[in-house]
């Protein structure tokens, strides 16, 4: 591995970010809420076998998210130097991390309607928007680019709304949309709004040079117009599935395409630069989206009038969301912590 990429790959780019790291006894906060997180999430998985809790299959994703995938990912997150009051929402944001993630746990074995899932589920929407104020001020102090650390911004930004449509499910919210899709889109959104984005990003620094471009070569070139059009496919995906399935399934296939592209690109460049460990854990995360992505696009096509159904919902809560979760998130993140160490 050379310098440059073991440097790109290990710490921020900008000269004018920090890492903040709370700690208790020694120890990161967010590795701790995380470790604690999966105890509990492993306690949910157990109790809904074993019939003692009723959480179907998106609740535990939420709860993984919530209880593992966020405080990892927020655990990797630099922030501008000079920025006070963005370092102060970092601290709420992971401080409060795991109370709130046991709070939305809560709200989704409540009563929907209730008011008690509602206040239940009203603190992760708290977390999630000073995650997003982090996002903000990390734009804002660099004044845009480079596209890596634009990808990690995004992230940061796109998680309250995840909260947020769980806050809408926990009210019985769901407008025109089926309840299930309202729980889902929350899903959604914290595995391809924020972990995807952010694995992007980090992935992005080990591509790209000093400067935070991407080369002027074929592959270069090819990565960054990926970069921009899974950030942006996020919303086009949204918009489709409300407004038209011709605009989702042109905005999924768009989609797939860049996430398959630098899943590829991932295995051929990244994963030979980083120690075997986090490389084995790339691998199963790219090989992962490639998996999830077929099923995003059969998904996509069924929802177009006149087709023939080839993946149903139940299908795609079944392999889409337990692949993105588990295959995909899970093992990327968890490479960039152990680059850390």
């Amino acid at each position: 591995m050379s310098d440059r990429q073991t440097t790109a790959a290990r710490t921020p780019a900008p000269s004018t970010t920090v890492r903040p790291r709370p700690r208790i006894a020694g120890r990161r906060v967010t590795d701790l809420t995380a470790a604690a997180g999966g105890a509990v999430w492993l306690g949910l998985v157990a109790g809904t076998l074993g019939g003692v809790i009723s959480l179907a299959a998106p609740g535990l994703y939420v709860a993984l998210a919530a209880l593992v995938i966020v405080p990892l990912g927020v655990g990797l997150v630099d922030l501008p130097r000079d920025a006070t009051a963005v370092r102060v929402s970092y601290r709420i944001a992971v401080l409060g991390q795991l109370p709130a993630a046991l709070a939305i746990v809560a709200a989704l074995a409540a009563p929907q309607g209730s008011l008690a899932a509602v206040a239940l589920a009203v603190p992760w929407l708290g977390v999630t928007g000073a995650v997003a104020l982090c996002g903000l001020g990390r734009f804002t102090a660099r004044r845009g680019g480079p596209l890596p650390e634009l990808a990690i911004d995004a992230g940061l930004l796109y998680v309250p709304v995840a909260a947020t449509f769980l806050c809408m499910h926990a009210a019985g919210v769901s407008l025109r949309f089926a309840p299930i899709i309202v729980l889902l889109t929350g899903v959604h959104f914290h595995y391809a709004g924020f972990a995807l984005p952010l694995v992007v990003g980090l992935t992005g620094r080990i591509l790209t040079g000093e400067d935070g471009r991407f080369p002027a070569t074929i592959a270069g070139r090819t990565t960054a117009a990926g970069t921009v059009v899974i950030v942006a496919g996020i919303v086009l995906i949204a918009i489709g599935i409300t407004f038209s399935s011709l605009v989702e399934v042109v905005a999924v296939t768009a989609f797939t395409a860049g996430v398959v592209g630098f899943a590829l690109r991932t295995l051929r460049d990244a994963v030979p630069e980083v120690p075997r460990p986090s490389g084995l854990l790339l691998a199963v995360a790219a090989l992962s989206l490639c998996w999830t992505m077929a099923l995003a696009v059969a998904f996509a096509y069924s929802a177009v009038p006149g087709t023939p159904s080839l993946v149903t919902i139940p299908e795609m809560i079944r392999w889409h969301g337990s692949v993105n979760a588990l295959g995909f998130a899970l093992p990327a993140l968890l490479a960039f912590r152990l680059l850390e160490d």
